[in-house]
């Protein structure tokens, strides 16, 4: 699965349906241009330190 990174704030992000657009289903980053965003697998969000993951696209996650 694909999720959407904000390389600024090191924050991922799940997309929603269309990930074409590379929108988020929190909507957070819906004013970011597409290079201001990387697409990156789920493995690599679950195996990095780096990466936080958006409080509001996952369940078990508190905050931003």
């Amino acid at each position: 699965m694909t999720r959407i990174l904000n390389p600024q704030t090191n924050t991922a992000h799940k997309p929603c349906d269309d990930e074409s657009v590379r929108a988020t289903a929190c909507g957070s980053l819906v004013t970011a241009t597409h290079d201001r965003t990387r697409l990156v697998s789920d493995e690599t969000v679950q195996t990095s330190t780096a990466i936080e993951r958006c409080g509001s696209c996952f369940d078990d996650v508190s905050g931003y």
